[in-house]
């Protein structure tokens, strides 16, 4: 093995970060990403066996578990994206002529009255790809096993992200049943909120969404990359987008400093944390009048929509924890508790031969669901101590900016996502 002290172990685990998401964008090969000594099996003894004596040990070993992990699947994961963009399909409506997955899916995007049939094409054609999603499911927990260790020790910073995403769907039940969605088509549309159309940019692009934030003192300084922005489908691209702006002011934020798997929170939970609040923001009565210009006659009902979407969005979320525990268990398990699991969550029976395509699973989507709930409750304290329009106030944003200069350290408790569950509930709720 070769032998490396803590600094120099966090550089090459940088270095191998960068490297597997150049390779994610280029579409190369990853399983020869990793340099030889990060597979070694005692590197990965040797880090365990370091816990005790260094207090950097425990983050380089699950930091070293999720670039193997990546190394080990990205080309499975990239194979899987373009048999999604590249096989088409026999559809026999709303047109016959053969699809993508991916063009049934953007079509029931682009064309709101042929959305419920272009879903039915989609959904009539996943099932081969379903059943490679379950069987990467089963490699994953196999590669975990060989690495003597569980898939949740470096994909859920807590147990309780679970329980938190059953008792959310248990507690919004009579405010989703207002949702009346009954089939795909009404998710979608719900999720979109086409309806939500006034004051939104006429182009959805970087230079937009960060107009829409209005206050460049939230990147100042910072190395921000370009990140990626989704076509405007409605005003729940907008969020989308804000979300995505949010990940990007983390991700600036943890370049500049070091420790890399300090700095860089394993869990994703900071970057997440980020961007939902961002992505939530339109909620704000403040942010209808400031940034969108809406007078106080339609604010109301744009936020009713973005509020309904918000809501189905933290359905989707917590539904894609669950159904990572059911893709882990395995078909038979999958197939039993699917149908109530996903008419609890998203108003309709999902189909085992749709599971996990028609609503990926990723890795890190635990994370995604918690940030989610803690946003909510960052929310209501800078609120609370800079008032509705706290994103606009230069302290407010100075304290944001504080916050990202101190790495993520605090553990994820059952407490805090209880907290966070019932800031987003009441901050739904109350626009409904």
């Amino acid at each position: 093995m070769r032998e490396l002290e803590p600094l120099s172990f966090d550089r090459a685990l940088r270095d191998a970060a960068r490297e597997l998401t150049r390779r994610k964008k280029t579409g190369e090969p990853t399983e020869d990403a990793l340099p030889d000594f990060l597979l070694d099996e005692e590197t990965l003894h040797w880090l365990r066996e370091s816990r005790s004596k260094d207090p950097l040990a425990a983050s380089l070993e699950l930091w070293l578990l999720r670039l193997r992990e990546q190394a080990e699947f990205g080309t499975r994961r990239a194979e899987l994206a373009r048999a999604h963009r590249a096989e088409p399909h026999p559809i026999v409506e709303p047109e016959q002529a053969r699809r993508t997955l991916s063009e049934l899916l953007r079509l029931s995007l682009a064309r709101p009255r042929e959305r419920a049939a272009y879903l039915r094409g989609y959904f009539a054609s996943s099932a081969a790809m379903a059943e490679q999603v379950l069987r990467l499911w089963e490699e994953r927990l196999l590669f975990a096993e060989r690495l003597r260790t569980q898939l949740a020790s470096f994909e859920v910073e807590s147990e309780a992200i679970a329980e938190a995403a059953r008792a959310l769907l248990e507690d919004t039940r009579s405010a989703f049943e207002t949702l009346q969605i009954r089939e795909p088509a009404e998710l979608v549309s719900t999720l979109l909120a086409e309806t939500a159309s006034e004051g939104w940019p006429a182009r959805l692009s970087q230079r937009s969404t960060l107009d829409l934030l209005g206050d460049r003192a939230f990147f100042h300084g910072l190395p921000l990359r370009p990140f990626d922005v989704p076509e405007a489908r409605g005003a729940g691209s907008f969020l989308l987008a804000l979300s995505h702006a949010g990940r990007a002011l983390s991700d600036a934020a943890s370049a500049q400093r070091s420790p890399f798997v300090l700095s860089n929170d394993v869990f994703d939970l900071r970057r997440n944390t980020l961007g939902a609040l961002f992505g939530t923001l339109p909620l704000s009565p403040a942010f209808a009048t400031r940034r969108l210009g809406l007078g106080p006659s339609r604010v109301r009902d744009q936020q009713r929509a973005l509020s309904r979407a918000v809501l189905a969005d933290l359905h989707v979320a917590a539904f894609r924890v669950l159904l990572r525990d059911l893709l882990c268990a395995g078909k038979k398990r999958l197939h039993a508790e699917l149908p109530e699991l996903s008419y609890r969550a998203l108003g309709f029976e999902l189909p085992a031969s749709a599971a996990g395509v028609f609503i990926r699973v990723r890795p890190r989507d635990a994370q995604r669901f918690a940030g989610a709930l803690l946003a909510a409750s960052r929310h209501e304290t800078l609120l609370q101590t800079h008032d509705e329009d706290w994103f606009r106030n230069p302290r407010a944003i100075a304290e944001v900016r504080a916050e990202l200069n101190e790495p993520w350290l605090t553990p994820l408790s059952a407490a805090a996502l209880s907290a966070g569950r019932a800031a987003a509930l009441a901050r739904i709720e109350v626009l409904l």
